[in-house]
C-alpha cells in the first residue's frame, strides 16, 4: 500500500509541475529574483526555472521535501495541508509575488480571534477574555484589508466561537475577497444550531471548516468542553461542513494523557468515518487558560516524536484523512516557529501577537497601522523563523510578569524577545539562504 501511495504520490507531483497554472508564474519571478541577485530560493529550483519541463533534480527536490506528506485534489485545487494555501490560486500566488514586493517580510497567515466569548469553557483555551466589546465590523473589515497588502495567503477565523459574530458572513466575504483562502476554527456548536449558516458562508467564500474533537467518546468530549451535547454537535458540524462542499478538518490538543492513551488514534478513526479532509493535531501550548502550567504539563520529547511519525507514517500510507501535526510541520527539520515572522494573530480587542499561543502584543490595530506593528514584530523576534517554538522555549520569561495581564504590553514584549537566545534558521529556510539542496 505504501508503495502504491509514493507511486501516486509522484504521479501527482508530476501533474503539478506541468501545470502552467501553478509553475508559470512563480517561474516568472523565480527568474526575475535570479535577475536581480535576489538568492531566496534554492539553487535546484532556480535551476528548474531556466528549463521547461521541469529538469527531474527538481522533481526529486520536490519529492523529497513532500516526504510524509499527503497532496490531495478539493473542488479543483490541490491542497498539501492548512498551513499552505490550495493552488492553483491567489493565494498561492501571492506567496512568490511577495518575494517582489520589497517588503522586509510578508505574513504566510494570519488568525483573527473575531470574539472572545464562547459557551464553552475549556481547560486548555488560549484565547484570553479582553475588557470591552471588541472590534467593529468595520475595524475587521480594516484588519482585512491591511493583511491583503501585506500580502496575507491564509486567514483564519477563531474565538472564542467565531459563529456567534453576527456579522460573520461579511467577514469572511472580505477576507475572501481579498483573495485569502479563509478558514473557519469552531467549536461546531453555531453551525449546529443554524444549519443554514454553512451554506451562507459558502456563498460568502469560506474555503475550510476546522471542528475541534478533544475525544472519540462523547462523554469524554462533553466533560472537556464543559458542556453536554458538545460531541454531537461538533459532529454534526463535521457532516455539515462535509456536505456543504469544505475542505473539512477535525482538530484536537495532544495532551499527555491524550498522548499515553493514543486517543489521537481513536479521534482519527472518527475523523476518517465522518470523511474529514485532515486531522490536526496540536500540543499543549503554555498560554491562556494554561499560561502557568508547569513543564509537567507538556508533552515529552518522546511523545511529541510519536505524534510526528504518526503524521509522516499515516500520510505515507496514502490515507484520509491526512494528518497534519504541528509539531511535525513547525519541527527544526521542515519549517520551525514562524511565529511573528511567517504569522500574525490578532485577538478580540486587536492586539497583534505572533501567534495566539504567544501573548506577546506589539500594537493593536485600532490604534496604528497593521505594517508597523509586522515590522516591529518581525523585528523583535529575529526576523526569520525559529527552530523551535518560542512559547515552549521561552514561557518562563513570561512568568514574572502575569501580573500584568495577558497579553503582555508592548515594551515588556520587546524585553522578553531581547532575553530569547538567537536561534539558528529551520533546516528548510537554512537550505533555501544556503541556496542548496537537502
Amino acid at each position: 500500500m505504501m508503495r502504491l501511495a509514493k507511486l501516486r504520490q509522484r504521479l501527482q507531483l508530476t501533474r503539478i509541475l506541468l501545470d502552467p497554472r501553478v509553475t508559470v508564474r512563480p517561474l516568472q519571478i523565480l527568474r526575475e529574483l535570479r535577475r536581480r541577485g535576489v538568492q531566496r530560493v534554492p539553487d535546484g529550483l532556480l535551476g528548474g526555472a531556466r528549463a521547461r519541463p521541469p529538469r527531474r533534480d527538481v522533481i526529486r527536490f520536490v519529492q523529497r521535501w513532500l516526504d510524509g506528506e499527503r497532496l490531495t485534489r478539493h473542488r479543483g485545487q490541490w491542497v498539501l495541508n492548512s498551513f499552505i494555501p490550495p493552488f492553483p490560486g491567489p493565494g498561492y500566488l501571492r506567496m512568490f509575488e511577495n518575494l517582489l514586493s520589497g517588503r522586509h517580510l510578508s505574513p504566510v497567515s494570519a488568525f483573527l480571534a473575531l470574539t472572545a466569548a464562547c459557551g464553552y469553557r475549556c481547560p486548555h483555551c488560549s484565547a484570553v477574555r479582553p475588557p470591552g466589546e471588541g472590534l467593529s465590523t468595520a475595524a475587521w473589515q480594516s484588519a482585512i484589508g491591511q493583511l491583503k497588502e501585506l500580502g496575507a495567503s491564509i486567514i483564519g477565523l477563531t474565538g472564542g466561537e467565531p459563529t456567534l459574530r453576527p456579522d460573520l458572513e461579511a467577514l469572511v466575504s472580505c477576507a475572501a475577497g481579498a483573495g485569502c483562502a479563509t478558514i473557519l476554527f469552531s467549536s461546531g456548536e453555531g453551525l449546529a444550531n443554524d444549519p443554514g449558516l454553512a451554506a451562507r458562508l459558502r456563498r460568502a467564500g469560506l474555503w475550510g471548516c476546522c471542528i475541534s474533537l478533544d475525544a472519540a467518546d462523547a462523554s469524554a468530549h462533553d466533560r472537556q468542553r464543559g458542556h453536554a451535547g458538545a460531541f454531537e454537535a461538533a459532529c454534526a458540524a463535521v457532516r455539515l461542513s462535509r456536505r456543504t462542499g469544505f475542505y473539512t478538518m477535525a482538530a484536537s490538543l495532544a495532551t499527555r494523557d491524550f498522548v499515553e492513551r493514543r486517543e489521537f488514534e481513536r479521534v482519527y478513526a472518527l475523523a476518517r468515518r465522518l470523511g474529514c479532509d485532515e486531522y490536526r493535531l496540536v500540543e499543549p501550548m503554555p498560554c491562556g487558560r494554561l499560561a502557568g502550567a508547569a513543564c509537567g504539563d507538556l508533552l515529552t520529547p518522546e511523545q511529541t516524536a510519536g505524534l510526528r511519525r504518526f503524521h509522516v507514517e499515516t500520510n505515507r500510507r496514502g490515507r484520509l484523512p491526512k494528518v497534519c501535526a504541528f509539531n511535525q510541520v513547525e519541527s527544526p527539520e521542515v519549517f520551525g516557529c514562524g511565529a511573528g515572522t511567517q504569522h500574525l494573530y490578532i485577538d478580540a480587542a486587536g492586539n497583534v501577537c505572533p501567534c495566539d499561543f504567544t501573548p506577546l502584543a506589539f500594537g493593536n490595530v485600532q490604534r496604528e497601522p497593521l505594517a508597523a506593528i509586522w515590522r516591529r514584530m518581525n523585528v523583535a523576534m529575529g526576523n526569520n523563523p525559529r527552530r523551535h517554538c518560542f512559547i515552549q522555549r521561552y514561557h518562563h520569561l513570561l512568568r514574572p510578569h502575569l501580573q500584568h495581564g495577558l497579553p503582555l504590553p508592548p515594551n515588556l514584549s520587546e524585553t522578553i524577545c531581547r532575553q530569547a537566545a538567537p536561534e539558528p534558521l529551520p533546516d528548510y529556510f537554512a537550505m533555501v539562504m544556503q541556496g542548496r539542496e537537502p
